[in-house]
């Protein structure tokens, strides 16, 4: 259901850049789809890691995955305009 719900917003971000009315950069769309694959990789080690019973590297995960996914996805995001 996580996933879902995960993939639900990257597609909602996706359409977004899509319906901007000027064109966007190349590499915006490389931002936002580099930054939404390290903020679901981020999730991915936070589940994971609570799996396992291991709540420090649960945090340090999704901070530093998900920390440098969404400044990708900010960048990309400030570059669109």
């Amino acid at each position: 259901m996580f996933n879902l719900c995960l993939g639900i917003l990257i597609g909602i971000g996706g359409a977004w850049l899509y319906l901007q009315p000027g064109p966007v950069a190349w590499y915006a769309w490389g931002l936002f789809a580099a930054g939404a694959a390290a903020i679901a990789f981020g999730f991915d080690v936070l589940i994971g890691s609570y799996r396992e019973d291991e709540r420090r590297a649960a945090w340090m995960g999704i901070g530093i995955f998900g920390g440098l996914g969404f400044l990708m996805i900010l960048a990309g995001w400030a570059l669109t305009f």
